[in-house]
């Protein structure tokens, strides 16, 4: 794995005790490998040389980092929103990822989350207050992610550190990341899980609200994160979600918060992986 997925470790729950901890993160930021797509702490800020960055809309905009630091980052980000190559982009429209999967019972959501148990121990809370357990005849799990533009840099030709540490071989610098929005749901049903699946591979708000249709009586949790904050907000509605499925950038507002990164060793500018 060389595309690193943090969308959903650092998550939390607007007006719940579950913290949002997104970590202070950038292109060019430069960790130990050990907290590397983790937590993302001790990072080394030493100084880089100036590093040229492109945010791959589809006219490129293309800029120079003279300071490589987070605040000089998020002033390059602004720019980059600002620039005439932006408006050659359109937020896309079609989820990159969409998963489902039966949930046997409420107690099994935190596995569903190894990364951030608090999110997803806080999403069964909201389930349990939520939901009339007694009726219900199946569960399920559902993650919708939507993928938006990539900011990435080119490797100094002298090497990205002024004075390279020397612990070079054990650092890994962020080549790219990108933003985007997810959402998380659980849906309680009195109808088994593959005629709620099926319901959902066909168009979901018209089984909804169709009074015989099988989601008609069902009851959802929906959790959207949207934007750098990364904390969640929630929501109750089959109608939430498909106004979330119809506009996830919310026009063009919003560009979201990072969802992957990759990282390269400092070293030798060789990619790293999990393995590695």
């Amino acid at each position: 794995m060389t595309n690193f997925f943090i969308g959903n470790q650092y998550i939390g729950v607007q007006r719940w005790e579950c913290l949002a901890t997104p970590p202070h993160i950038y292109v060019g930021a430069t960790f130990p490998k050990s907290s590397f797509a983790t937590t993302f702490d001790r990072e080394n800020i030493d100084k880089k040389h100036p590093i040229d960055l492109t945010f791959n809309f589809p006219i490129p905009y293309i800029t120079c980092m003279e300071d490589v630091k987070g605040s000089e980052y998020l002033q390059k980000i602004k720019e980059a929103l600002k620039s005439k190559e932006f408006q050659s982009y359109t937020s896309p429209q079609r989820p990159y990822i969409i998963k489902f999967a039966e949930l046997k019972s409420l107690s099994n959501i935190e596995s569903c989350f190894p990364y951030n148990k608090d999110f997803g121990n806080t999403l069964k809370k909201i389930a349990l207050q939520e939901f009339n357990v007694e009726n219900i005849k199946s569960l399920c799990i559902g993650e919708v992610i939507f993928k938006g533009f990539t900011t990435s840099m080119d490797v100094p030709s002298n090497g990205l550190f002024i004075n390279e540490p020397t612990s070079s071989e054990k650092l890994i610098y962020i080549r790219s990341l990108t933003y985007g929005v997810s959402a998380y749901f659980i849906v309680a049903s009195e109808a088994p899980y593959k005629e709620v699946l099926t319901a959902f591979k066909d168009s979901f708000m018209d089984d909804y609200n169709n009074p015989k249709g099988v989601l008609h009586n069902s009851k959802i949790i929906l959790l959207t994160t949207s934007d750098i904050n990364q904390e969640a907000e929630v929501k109750a509605t089959f109608n939430d979600l498909n106004n979330f499925l119809k506009n996830p950038f919310m026009g063009g507002k919003i560009y979201g918060y990072p969802i992957y990164c990759t990282g390269f060793y400092v070293k030798n500018n060789k990619i790293f992986t999990r393995e590695s």
